[in-house]
């Protein structure tokens, strides 16, 4: 189910609560964007959200808190311990220090395309493949797309 109603109806609840109009959030964006943002027309992007959250005197994340909130029906205490359990159970993997090493002078560093190949779909492509079925036979037997097949088949 799309965000976009539950961000709109946060939006209007903020706003609202703070006794705002329109025109004194939209000093970062039109008025008419916000508009569209608040009847649910328009998807947010990760900067208009945070140029909007200042605007409003908030965090990014409690505006995305706020519409999960909305989304799931929960409280936005909720939706944040979800996020904290979530982020506890990463761990290591995701640590401040690794992804600052993605980002030299906030920019992201460029990295060769790579997409690693599942070993259990290529094992199976392979037993099909030695069995001497073709490969669109293959993408069939294993339920597979026959893209997939052409990828793991050499």
């Amino acid at each position: 189910m799309s965000l976009k109603p539950a961000f709109a109806a946060m939006l209007r609840s903020v706003r609202d609560a703070q006794s705002r109009t329109q025109e004194n959030v939209a000093t970062t964006t039109s008025r008419t964007y916000l508009g569209h943002l608040e009847n649910g027309n328009s998807n947010v992007s990760l900067d208009k959200l945070n140029e909007l959250a200042h605007s409003l005197g908030l965090s990014p994340l409690t505006l995305i808190a706020l519409t999960l909130s909305a989304h799931d029906e929960c409280s936005a205490t909720e939706a944040l311990q979800q996020a904290q359990d979530e982020i506890r159970e990463l761990g290591e993997a995701v640590k401040l220090e690794v992804m600052r090493a993605h980002l030299v002078d906030g920019k992201l560093v460029k990295r060769k395309a790579h997409r690693p190949a599942d070993s259990e779909k290529r094992a199976r492509v392979q037993a099909c493949k030695a069995k001497g079925l073709t490969q669109s036979a293959t993408a069939q037997e294993l339920g597979l797309s026959k893209g997939t097949v052409h990828l793991l088949w050499n």
